[in-house]
């Protein structure tokens, strides 16, 4: 406070001192000076009094004028040295210099009056209507807000702090059904479900209270007549005068259609992968045959012509390319779906690139193209799934043999570190647009290319391989000179430590193995026969029967070491089928193999209960059944008859 009043004190007595110290430094220069200016001393301390007055103001000036007359009598004026006057004339002459400098200080003080009167006056008038103006403002505003209060689509709803709904607008009144007076005697926790009040709460503590904003989001309303209503908020808080927050305005919108489309989308990708499911079995059926009678025929001495061995090469080409199709549909499906598993282990990465070379040399010899590969002396091991790994690589491989035209050449690159594995696939193709390569690993992505039209293909192939090298936490990149300058695919997956690496490339089963009692159960009696005749081919006894119940009798007179039943019949299905197998005598110890075309995910969880003890996918490969030959231990000595 003290401080106040002496700032308040130089303020005010600043301008005063310094009209001191102008009037003293003027008759000081007037005495000094002499001649004419000294003689009329009170003509220049008549302008000094009006400059001050005009600058600092008629206080200061009345002090010029006085400090004016008392120092130039005193300087100037006989007798020197004395503030008396005893010369009429100096009385004249003094009193010419004080009276119109008063008026004239008498005059700015009270021009400078009217003035601030007028400033007042305007002032006060802008004011009023500002202040008018304002009003005007905010009562539009409020008819605006009011207007939209009434008439918006979406609820808005005003709750106070108690948890009370202060105000509600039609649109929300309309949503819950209630009246606004009912819904003044209820709380906000009333028409919230149990399971959201705590999220309300979150939400008002870290969002709205903090940040002042809560985002959208959504929650559940309980109507009056009882029913859940789905709804989207965003809730900002009301402030008062003091910025004190006072409750918390909320704007509501029914989703209820929105979330009828969310179902009826999920709906429509359940029965999307229930069809690509239902596909994949339907076309696994007939598969199974072809590629079984392929098998038999090639293994037939009788067939030695060359034009017949090139009708079966065309023939089983064909239908390996069905098969990859498929399984590119089943791999799409569990991918969306998130079904897909790895089965990890250490596994030298050398044996995935040979065996995806080995599979995919049908395409290659097809193109007469030259493969060259280039594999590291020593292990390259990583941890991952062997079968998945080698289908990226197949799939590489199958995509630069499609897209590379007739007498090409193909080379996979592989190099490795301690902690970084690279695989390069390139060809000398068709190459890739500049414009596509960011969409070349897309689902359905196709290149509109001559050649690569003429292949045809899902767009698939490309998308899985990233996918699934994403799972095996790799990356693959897609480069290409543009068109007609080939294309490198480079593959980096992280390395595992070598010494840990206990993998080994699945043996190659012998296609002669021990003669194994085999009992085939299936519907399709084309199927059953074709299995019946390559299991002969490798070796085995083998018996079809076509239902399940002359399966279960068949069981317990040929008295099989190993049963291959599929799942899918009619009547008695493949599970009932299998219980009742187990619970027969000769059923109890032979390997039960669960054949179907159906994906892992539709059958696994039934198949353990049932009494199986493996699966096999429609068509199944020859290597697969020559090992179930030779894996599962001789029995007991078949009976007569």
């Amino acid at each position: 406070m003290k401080n106040l009043y002496v700032q308040r004190a130089i303020r005010i007595g600043a301008p005063y001192a310094a009209t001191a110290l102008a009037v003293v430094a003027a008759t000081t220069v007037l005495d000094a000076s002499g001649g004419i200016l000294a003689q009329r001393p009170f003509v220049p301390l008549f302008f000094v009094s009006m400059l001050i007055t005009v600058t600092a103001g008629p206080g200061p000036g009345v002090l010029a004028t006085v400090l004016g007359a008392l120092i130039g009598d005193f300087l100037f004026l006989e007798p020197r040295g004395s503030l008396a006057i005893y010369a009429k004339t100096d009385a004249i002459r003094l009193a010419v210099f004080v009276a119109p400098a008063l008026l004239f200080s008498l005059g700015v003080s009270l021009y400078g009056r009217r003035q601030r009167r007028l400033v007042a006056t305007e002032i006060g008038r802008t004011r009023s209507l500002l202040r008018e103006e304002a009003n005007e403002t905010l009562r539009e505003s409020e008819e605006r807000y009011r207007r939209l209060f009434e008439t918006s689509r979406d609820g808005i709803a005003t709750i106070d702090f108690d948890g009370r709904i202060a105000d509600a607008n039609p649109a929300f009144l309309s949503m819950l059904g209630y009246t606004l007076t009912e819904l003044r005697d209820l709380c906000y926790p009333d028409i919230t479900p149990e399971r959201w009040r705590e999220t309300d709460a979150r939400i008002l503590r870290e969002l709205i209270l903090p940040l002042g904003d809560s985002g959208e989001f959504e929650k559940e309303y309980i109507c009056k007549d009882g029913s859940v209503l789905p709804v989207s908020v965003r809730a900002w808080p009301i402030l008062d005068a003091q910025g004190k927050i006072v409750a918390v305005r909320a704007f509501v919108r029914d989703i209820t259609e929105r979330r009828r489309a969310q179902e009826a989308l999920k709906m429509a990708d359940q029965r999307k992968d229930e069809f690509i499911a239902t596909l994949a079995h339907e076309l696994r059926n007939p598969l199974s045959p072809i590629r079984n009678v392929i098998y038999v025929l090639r293994r037939e001495s009788a067939l030695t012509r060359q034009r017949d061995k090139q009708l079966l090469d065309m023939a089983e080409r064909q239908v390996d390319h069905l098969i990859r199709l498929v399984n590119e549909l089943l791999d799409f499906s569990r991918i969306s779906r998130g079904k897909i598993e790895l089965k990890r282990e250490n596994v030298d990465l050398r044996l995935v690139l040979r065996h995806a070379i080995e599979t995919a040399q049908p395409a290659i010899r097809s193109g007469g193209h030259t493969l060259r590969a280039s594999f590291p002396g020593v292990p390259m091991v990583v941890h991952g799934d062997f079968v998945r790994l080698a289908q990226i690589f197949t799939n590489l491989l199958d995509n630069a043999a499609k897209y590379t035209e007739h007498g090409g050449t193909i080379s996979l690159v592989a190099d490795a570190s301690r902690t970084e594995i690279i695989v390069t696939v390139s060809d000398t193709g068709v190459g890739v647009p500049a414009d596509m390569l960011p969409y070349i690993f897309h689902y359905f992505t196709q290149v509109d290319r001559t050649l690569g039209r003429a292949k045809g293909g899902l767009g698939i192939g490309l998308a899985l391989v990233r996918t699934l090298l994403t799972l095996h936490g790799g990356t693959v990149e897609a480069h290409s000179a543009g068109v007609g300058g080939g294309s490198a695919f480079v593959v980096k997956l992280p390395a595992a430590p070598a010494e840990a690496s206990g993998a080994e490339e699945p043996a190659r089963i012998a296609e002669k193995s021990a003669p194994r009692r085999v009992l085939i159960i299936d519907d399709e009696k084309d199927v059953a026969d074709s299995f019946a005749a390559l299991l002969q081919q490798l070796g085995a006894v083998a018996e079809a029967v076509y239902c399940g119940e002359s399966g279960v009798a068949r069981v317990a007179a040929l008295r099989p070491e190993i049963v291959l039943l599929d799942l899918g019949m009619p009547g008695i299905d493949g599970f009932e089928t299998a219980r009742r197998i187990r619970a027969l005598p000769e059923g109890r110890k032979l390997l039960l193999v669960a054949l179907s075309g159906w994906g892992e995910e539709q059958v696994q969880a039934r198949m353990g209960p049932a009494g199986f003890d493996r699966r096999l996918t429609k068509p199944a490969e020859v290597e697969a059944l020559g090992a179930l030959l030779s894996a599962h231990p001789a029995a007991q000595a078949a009976p007569d008859g």
